[in-house]
């Protein structure tokens, strides 16, 4: 049984492995210049959301300010009047009876 083929792969395998390897490990200038170039980079990033952040806060304050406000449908009191008050209690052909003595 020969092994040529799987050798061939493996040995590329390899290699691809190391040269991963290698790329991540790459750093480039003194390690003082990569941390100012670093810490611009992140101050650069920071500033940036917070100018995000500002639009977005300016844009929700715009639309706010503009929303028209509705109110609330309050449904209106019937008005009884003094009569409706009076014989709402009486039952129907209940009422006083005058005259005999």
């Amino acid at each position: 049984m020969t092994r040529g083929d799987q050798r061939e792969r493996d040995r590329a395998k390899a290699q691809a492995k190391q040269a991963s390897k290698m790329k991540s490990q790459k750093a480039e200038g003194r390690p003082d210049q990569r941390n100012a170039k670093d810490s611009a980079a992140l101050a650069e990033k920071i500033a940036k959301k917070a100018a995000m952040k500002k639009e977005a806060e300016d844009a929700a304050a715009k639309q706010a300010s503009t929303k028209k406000v509705e109110r609330k449908k309050v449904p209106k009191k019937k008005d009884e009047g003094l009569d409706d008050l009076l014989s709402a209690g009486l039952a129907a052909g209940a009422g006083k009876k005058k005259g005999k003595k």
